[in-house]
């Protein structure tokens, strides 16, 4: 992974940063602590990014909530559907149009995915191993653009047909979409990046994500009461933007691999990116860590069906009685469930060091399958918004898993490893599309808070298989520090050798 005799020390990020992208230091100094801004690479490109996305989450679903609506019926019945008495009057309307809408944001989700897993697999994840990693930062950003300005169109032109809304959804696929997007994020921080600090990083890059969700949907249901859909898809275009051009002007373009003499440029990013984004799973490593890496794949992929569920089904379930919220009291609460997620990223998580990763993943489990629970079985609006506090640490499994992920291949496989995560958190999110998207039309009748308990429960069993891999890592961590005593007794030729792969191995300690 890294130099086997490398000896870290305090600011070893900066002197590693700099060397990579030749950069002279720049320090802000206060009292006794100090910062290098050289240390600040693609957090703001990720921060604007999912600005932009999480205003178009509860916009797009209003957006295309609203054109059903009136296309249905007519504009003053659908003025008249937000008011809770109305909508009791006529629950049958009002099914019709949520699960019209829901079926919609089904295909925006299968179109968009199905694409992007194919172009982070076999392009975008082995092009930033080998040509760079700036092209995969900047192509998902440029997508995204694209495909707001189509729906901003068609907000100007509200006599243009649904269907049309297809154009922006596979723009939006073919460059990547957020699963490339956080591919290249994370590939290029732990590429940079202290084993030490690795964890924390990703941390702080985490924290990012939901940062902007506090900014994008707190402020979406404010901007949807106050203004028009022109003015807000104008302005998630412009998010877009200003993280593409900040990815083309700030980020250095550094490389983990050189091409091989001889072999032609198609065969070296296209051919040979199959063969070896299969061989980053398959490739027989130390120990378990081809097992570690399945079983935290699979922990990934439950983490995003609970995710998913609320992404694609919370806006719908509020905006139903008996919570009936409008969009700017969704926009306070996701907001401020955003917001406390994201300060324990970058407060708790930090102060958390000395504790074993898979503790703070089980931890953060708990507070997730807690607020899923809480959230599917309240009938007040203060009940869920109490989901705030409790569910306040379920930011931290997401960062746990990748962090873990990443210690467990070379640097040079980061960005196949995170395309590879990219294209399973693709899938997942197709999954689950498909499930909630169907599941929650069907459970309106019996049962409207069905979907999320069920990826509560799945959640349990995330929360299990993390427990197992807890005791198993420190058996193996227990084992290498009775190995390394040994050899220390009994030195041989290849004692140092030894030593080197187990000071290699020895961010697993934080596991």
């Amino acid at each position: 992974m890294y130099s086997k005799n490398t000896k870290w020390h305090t600011g070893i990020e900066a002197h590693r940063f700099m060397t990579l992208c030749g950069r002279k230091m720049a320090v802000i100094r206060c009292g006794r602590r100090q910062f290098d801004l050289n240390l600040i690479t693609v957090e703001p490109v990720l921060f604007l990014y999912m600005i932009g996305s999480f205003l178009t989450y509860p916009t797009f679903q209003a957006f295309v909530y609203n054109k059903i609506c009136i296309n249905s019926y007519n504009e003053t019945f659908c003025t008249s559907l937000q008011n809770k008495t109305f909508q009791e009057d006529h629950k049958t309307e009002e099914d019709y149009v949520q699960s019209q809408t829901s079926y919609w944001i089904l295909k925006k989700n299968v179109v968009e995915l199905v694409p992007s897993c194919f172009m982070v697999v076999f392009f975008l994840g082995p092009w930033g191993d080998k040509m760079g990693r700036k092209l995969p930062v900047i192509l998902p950003c440029c997508g995204a653009m694209l495909a707001s300005v189509t729906y901003l169109i068609m907000s100007i032109f509200p006599s243009i047909k649904e269907e049309y809304m297809y154009i922006g959804f596979a723009v939006n696929g073919l460059s990547g979409a957020f699963s490339a997007l956080l591919m290249s994020v994370y590939s290029y921080v732990t590429h940079i990046a202290d084993p030490a600090n690795k964890t924390v990083r990703i941390g702080i890059l985490e924290s990012m994500t939901f940062f902007a969700a506090t900014v994008g949907v707190f402020v979406s249901g404010v901007m949807l009461d106050n203004t028009s859909f022109v003015f807000v898809f104008a302005f998630i275009t412009g998010s877009f933007f200003l993280g593409m051009l900040y990815a083309i002007i700030r980020l250095e373009n550094i490389t983990a691999n050189t091409r091989p003499e001889g072999e032609g440029i198609c065969a070296y990013l296209c051919l040979s990116s199959i063969k070896e984004s299969g061989r980053c799973v398959m490739k027989k490593r130390q120990e378990k860590r081809n097992l570690y890496i399945f079983i935290l794949l699979v922990v990934f992929v439950i983490l995003e069906l609970g995710t998913s569920c609320e992404i694609d089904v919370l806006f719908l379930y509020t905006r139903r009685a008996p919570l009936s919220w409008t969009s700017t009291t969704f926009g306070y609460y996701k907001g401020l469930e955003n917001f406390t997620r994201s300060l324990t990223l970058v407060t708790v998580m930090p102060l958390c060091r000395k504790m074993r990763d898979t503790t703070l993943g089980l931890w953060g489990l708990v507070s997730k399958i807690i607020g899923l629970v809480m959230i599917g079985l309240s009938p007040w609006t203060w009940l869920v918004f109490l989901v705030v506090i409790f569910a306040m640490f379920q930011g931290f499994p997401a960062a746990i898993v990748r962090s873990l992920m990443s210690s467990m291949v070379s640097q040079a496989e980061q960005g196949r490893l995170f395309g590879v995560v990219a294209a399973v958190e693709s899938i997942a999110s197709m999954l689950a599309s498909l499930l909630f998207n169907e599941l929650y039309p069907a459970s309106l009748a019996f049962f409207p808070g069905f979907s999320f308990l069920l990826a509560a429960g799945l959640c349990v069993i995330a929360e299990a298989i993390m427990l197992w891999l807890h005791f198993d890592l420190r058996k193996m961590v227990h084992g290498d520090i009775q190995q390394e005593t040994k050899e220390e007794k009994t030195p041989t030729d290849n004692t140092w050798r030894n030593k080197g792969d187990l000071q290699t191995n020895a961010v697993m300690t934080h596991m």
